[in-house]
């Protein structure tokens, strides 16, 4: 193949003179004019992507936040997708398994006809909507309202199925619920206006007490139309309210009574009134005409006609404010106790003269296994065993007496626990009467099994005292022997003010000195001889650090009695008795004489290691350069003899024309496809050489975007095949360079690509994961021909390829080419297979990057391809 650099300067000299040059300007002007228009093309296409991108986030954000069930089927119902909701309100834990299915079958027989019409409907352009019932795949029963939408395509033909299904169950009951509730009042409102017929008289002659009676009643009485204005209010209302019978009735209503908070209440009950519903009493706080309130429980019933019309609600107001006050004091003092109490370390209860409790605080769970809530109202025999009961109740009946009960022993908490408790039952006496008992169970098991370890232990106490009596006896004189035989060592022992108390065979032989000269001397008789530092003062400072911090070390040069010399580690340690009291000292000093020596050899032979490094590390430096330099030259060198090639092969076939032969053209064919092959090599060899001397632009990249374009780009350039591509959601951001980091990504996502062209449908998948030695880590795994793993070493060199270049295309410098990024930033790459199986491409990146100089100032990036 031609390309528009494919005939230089060079070519020009030695083209035939059979080939025109108007031809070739010709078809260098024609060549731009496409490369024109294709550039214009690629950036609508471009704006066109961006724009749908955008639609596309914006419709999963939407679909995202329902909270209904929303799914996506294929013209004839089978299920495509399910929101992350629709699978948790289907309560399915693994979507793959339903995928594909009849989605019509998820309804029973009653369900089904309405599901099936419903897709055929919306098949044909329509919407549809039908509510039916429906298990969910764990059983749970639920009724749903389905929507079936059409999702067109383009030309406005119906592509997918989309059906939005929200759970109505609580609607559905509710209003079975309502059914029965105005089935139930309308039975009672027919049965109540025929009494009402036949009594029609009575109530006449009754009606001026009646009136009487509801004036004066001690509560407020009040009836309201189907709007709740007031229509009848009597007068101890009035006088609660504060009003005139004028200012109400007719104009206000109860809605203009009560806290804007509690309307909401209102105007339901109103609305479950007019529907003929059967409701609670409710309480609210009711304001006065002057602005101050009161608490008040309110009733109400309908009154209806006898077609069952609503004509007027009677209410009764009963002022409840005395009532809430003293619930609200109760139940503060209740809370309160109970709190007071369930901090306390013990169980304690209350029962009454049955023996049943009364009050009970969280203590009670350890023993009896019932919450403290729970257990109110049981019987005592009903939290205990059999065994247990036998043995409290006499104790339960003399407490019932009159005869407080005081007494320990072994009980089985709720969990077979054995636990040593002391119990107490103590009489409530009022009026000379037991009216129940106060009782407390204090868990003393710590308490019985110190008591019972320590009994124990004293006898084991005196027996090991016997025996360390007789053992120390033996450490003492192997304590000695070892003292006095030490070599490069010796121990002696200083009293508080640093006077020697102790000098063994082993000090005498280090420091030269007899014990006569030593025994109560002070210890800054040994440091006397150091010229560099006092001995009183440098002794005393030493004594004075062991003493503070427990103990003290100093590594110098000391002076024996006999003038020579040795590197000493002295260790002062300060020997304190169980109260703390500074006892004495114990020194020890270590002949290192030997080991200074070989340390400061050790110091001068890293000197000049270090050095020598230093040396060898410029050399490879330049070794690199040169190398580099090397495989830059040779790639442009091989250039201009393969661009000749390439154009004096299209000459020749325009120069043949119809006379070219098949076997001619079959052989021109393959000598063109070899150079471009090996073009592609020279232009991956020469990436490979710029890559190791450009410089890093390490900056935050965010992965989602970065594999996200990749995918979007190779879905444009495989469209033809089925690729199901699994990304993970959640890419994180990381410190890379983003050219060269795309670069990884887009090799390892075409060669799945690549390398899954013989599967029907081929599954890419990209996840990551975090490991704190390594790393962020990625991978990309795909369900493609695989590799054998004993050759896997040899899939990151330079032109390394398993499979025949017939069956895969390639160059073989793309692996090669990402295991040089990953490097460069510190990471690690590799790859796992299974032949026919597929395989896993992994990389790790550090979570900071390298930040790592240019090997080469003012190096341009270079471009990568594969």
């Amino acid at each position: 193949m031609s390309t528009p650099d494919s005939t230089p300067e060079s070519q020009d000299a030695c083209a035939p003179s059979s080939l025109p040059a108007a031809d070739a300007t010709a078809r260098e002007s024609s060549l731009r004019l496409e490369i024109e228009a294709l550039r214009a093309e690629n950036l609508q296409l471009r704006a066109q992507q961006a724009l749908s991108q955008v639609r596309d986030e914006l419709n999963h954000q939407i679909i995202a936040s329902s909270p209904d069930c929303i799914k996506v089927l294929d013209l004839q119902g089978r299920l495509l997708q399910m929101t992350a909701q629709g699978c948790r309100l289907m309560e399915v834990d693994d979507f793959d398994q339903v995928r594909h299915g009849d989605w019509c079958a998820w309804w029973p027989q009653e369900g089904e006809p309405p599901a099936r019409a419903a897709v055929e409907r919306a098949a044909r352009g329509e919407t549809a909507r039908f509510i039916a019932f429906g298990n969910t795949f764990k059983g749970t029963p639920k009724w749903w309202d389905n929507v079936v939408a059409p999702i067109r395509a383009a030309q406005g033909e119906p592509m997918l199925l989309l059906v939005v299904s929200r759970d109505v169950t609580e609607l559905q009951q509710q209003q079975e619920q309502v059914r029965q509730l105005n089935a139930e009042l309308e039975q009672r409102v027919h049965r109540r206006t025929e009494a009402l017929a036949g009594v029609n008289a009575r109530l006449q002659q009754a009606l001026e007490q009646a009136q009487a009676l509801y004036q004066q009643a001690p509560c407020g009485y009040h009836s309201t139309d189907g709007k709740g204005v007031f229509v009848a209010i009597n007068d101890t209302a009035l006088a609660w309210l504060g009003y005139d019978r004028d200012e109400l009735v007719g104009k206000k209503t109860l809605r203009d009574l009560v806290l804007p908070t509690d309307i909401p209440l209102l105007e339901d009950r109103l609305q479950a009134q007019l529907r003929g519903a059967v409701l609670e009493n409710v309480e609210f706080e009711v304001l006065r005409q002057d602005g101050s309130s009161f608490h008040a429980l309110l009733s109400s019933r309908s009154v209806r006609d006898a077609q069952g019309c609503f004509l007027y609600s009677n209410c009764t107001l009963i002022d409840i404010s005395a009532r809430k006050a003293a619930e609200l004091t109760l139940r503060d003092q209740k809370h309160f106790l109970q709190n007071i109490t369930d901090q306390a370390p013990s169980a304690i209860g209350y029962l009454d003269p049955m023996l049943r409790f009364r009050f009970a605080n969280a203590g009670h769970r350890l023993l009896y296994g019932f919450d403290s809530q729970k257990i109110i109202g049981l019987h005592l025999s009903e939290c205990i065993s059999a065994q247990a009961w036998a043995e409290l109740n006499p104790r339960l009946q003399a407490a019932l007496a009159g005869q407080a009960q005081h007494f320990e022993s072994w009980q089985r908490t709720a969990e077979g626990q054995q636990i040593f408790v002391s119990i107490d039952y103590r009489p409530d006496i009022q009026h000379g009467q037991v009216r129940g008992l106060f009782t407390q169970i204090i868990d003393l098991t710590e308490r019985k099994r110190i008591e019972q370890r320590t009994k124990h232990l004293n006898e084991e106490l005196e027996r090991r005292i016997q025996e360390r009596s007789a053992e120390l006896l033996a450490s003492e004189q192997r304590f000695r022997l070892m003292v006095d035989n030490l070599r490069d060592h010796c121990i002696f022992f200083l009293d508080t003010e640093g006077r020697i108390t102790d000098w063994p065979d082993s000090a005498q032989r280090l420091e030269a000195h007899t014990p006569t000269q030593m025994m109560g001397r002070h210890y800054a008789l040994l440091l006397q001889h150091d010229g560099a530092d006092p001995g009183a003062a440098s002794a005393d400072h030493m004594l004075a650090l062991a003493a503070a911090q427990g103990q003290h070390e100093r590594t110098h040069w000391r002076v024996r009695a006999d003038q020579s010399r040795y590197w000493c580690h002295a260790l002062l340690i300060a020997l304190r008795d169980d109260s703390g009291a500074l006892r004495g000292f114990a020194a020890i000093h270590h002949d290192m004489s030997d080991v200074k020596r070989l340390d400061d050899l050790m110091y001068n032979l890293n000197d000049e290691l270090e050095q020598r490094v230093q040396e060898r590390t410029a050399q490879l430096l330049a070794a690199n350069q040169e190398l580099e330099s090397f495989s830059y030259s040779v790639s442009h060198d091989l250039r201009s003899p393969l661009r000749h090639v390439c154009s004096f092969v299209s000459l020749l076939e325009e120069h043949l024309g119809p006379q070219c032969d098949h076997i001619s053209a079959s052989y021109l064919s393959t000598i063109s496809k070899s150079a471009q092959h090996m073009s592609a090599l020279i232009d991956g060899l020469l990436t490979f050489s710029r890559l190791g001397r450009s410089s890093l632009q390490i900056n935050p990249v965010d992965l989602t975007e970065l594999v996200g374009t990749i995918v979007r780009r190779l879905s444009h350039e495989y469209g033809q095949r089925a690729i199901d591509w699994v990304i993970a959601p959640d890419l994180p951001l990381v410190q890379a360079d983003a050219l060269l980091l795309g670069e990884v990504w887009a090799n390892l996502l075409d060669n799945a690509c690549k390398y899954t062209r013989p599967r029907e449908r081929a599954r890419i998948e990209v996840g990551w994961s975090v490991d704190p030695a390594a790393g962020y880590t990625f991978f990309v795994r795909d369900n493609g021909v695989g590799f054998d793993t004993r050759y896997a070493s040899k899939l990151f060199g330079v032109f390394q390829r398993l499979h025949r270049a017939s069956e895969f295309e390639g160059t073989g410098i793309g692996l090669a080419l990402s295991r040089r990024i990953i490097d460069r930033h510190g990471g690690n790459i590799w790859a796992q297979s299974q032949l026919g199986e597929g395989s896993e491409f992994s990389f790790s990146l550090p979570f900071q990057a390298m930040q790592t100089p240019s090997t080469l100032e003012n190096s341009t990036r270079p471009a990568l391809h594969t």
